[in-house]
């Protein structure tokens, strides 16, 4: 009886295997990949703060804007303050703040809401 169940077990594994070949064959998977475009707002937020942070780490400008280039936005240094001013306004954590407002001030932008975050190596 036991020997049974194992060829049974063996077969069934053997004949799942085969199945599972010849479908990965006939329809194999496929690649579905979007750009730094097509990302949802959420994380683009995600991203732009993580640039800012690395942008405050080493200081690299042109590494910084070539990594928001990925973005597609027409017009960086605006998406930065807009977005820069939304996590002011919702009280987000304080140092991704202040790596956005360090950005929109390499742009040459500072507003009102973002002077308290500005860093005093940027203050005028």
């Amino acid at each position: 009886m036991g020997r049974r169940i194992f060829i049974s077990l063996l077969i069934g594994l053997g004949i799942g295997a085969l199945l599972g070949l010849v479908i990965g064959w006939l329809a194999p998977v496929q690649d579905i990949s979007t750009g730094f475009d097509g990302l949802s707002p959420e994380y683009k937020a995600d991203y732009t703060v993580m640039v800012g942070a690395s942008y405050s780490n080493n200081g690299d400008w042109d590494l910084a804007q070539a990594r928001l280039g990925k973005l597609a936005e027409p017009d960086p240094a605006a998406y930065i303050v807009v977005l820069a001013e939304q996590y002011i306004a919702e009280a987000r954590n304080p140092n991704d703040i202040r790596n956005l407002v360090r950005l929109a001030a390499r742009f040459g932008y500072t507003t009102p809401p973002m002077q308290l975050f500005i860093p005093p190596t940027l203050a005028p």
